[in-house]
C-alpha cells in the first residue's frame, strides 16, 4: 500500500482525550477506503498541541486490552482503532463533525491487515490526516478545548 493515500467520502471528525495523565486532547478523523474494507484514522495536526499523539497504533497499545480482541498486539491495536473510528460515527461525541463528502489525504504511519473483519473493516491504516477544504480544517482544529494542555505531570 502507498505511503500516502487520498480519497473523498464521508469523514467523521471528533475531539479525543488521548492521555488521561496529562489531560491531552487531539482531533481525530475517521473515514474508509477500498469500499469500506479499510478503516482510515488520522490525527489532524493543530499548531501548539505539543502533546499530540504521533503513532496511533502506539496510542491504542497504551489503552490496554481486556481480551475483547484476539491476535498479535498489532492486530489488537488495529481492532481498537477500528472500534474508535466506527464508534465515533455510531455514537458521535458532542461537537463531532460528520461530513458526507470531503476530500482527504493521509500520510500513513502504520497499516495492519486484520485476521478477520472487525466493525466491517479488514485493514486499518493510521497516520496524519489532512482535509482539502480549509474551512472544514479550521472547524476541526477548533474542536480542541483550550488550553491545549490541561496539566503537565510533575517530574518524579
Amino acid at each position: 500500500m502507498a505511503r500516502n493515500m487520498q480519497g473523498s467520502g464521508r469523514v467523521t471528525i471528533f475531539p479525543f482525550l488521548h492521555d488521561w495523565e496529562t489531560g491531552s486532547h487531539c482531533v481525530l478523523a475517521y473515514t474508509t477506503a477500498d469500499n469500506g474494507l479499510t478503516a482510515v484514522l488520522g490525527v489532524i495536526p493543530v499548531e501548539g498541541n505539543a502533546l499530540e499523539p504521533g503513532d496511533l497504533f502506539a496510542l491504542a497499545g497504551r489503552h490496554g486490552f481486556v481480551g475483547e480482541w484476539k491476535g498479535s498486539h498489532e492486530q489488537r491495536c488495529g481492532c481498537w482503532l477500528a472500534c474508535t473510528g466506527a464508534g465515533s460515527r455510531s455514537v458521535p461525541k458532542p461537537g463531532s463533525i460528520d461530513v458526507p463528502d470531503a476530500e482527504w489525504a493521509v500520510d500513513m504511519t502504520r497499516f495492519v491487515e486484520l485476521d478477520s473483519a472487525y466493525y466491517g473493516h479488514t485493514q486499518v491504516l493510521a497516520g496524519r490526516f489532512a482535509l482539502k477544504d480549509t474551512t472544514l480544517l479550521e472547524q476541526a482544529r477548533a474542536l480542541l478545548p483550550q488550553p491545549l494542555i490541561a496539566r503537565i505531570p510533575e517530574p518524579a
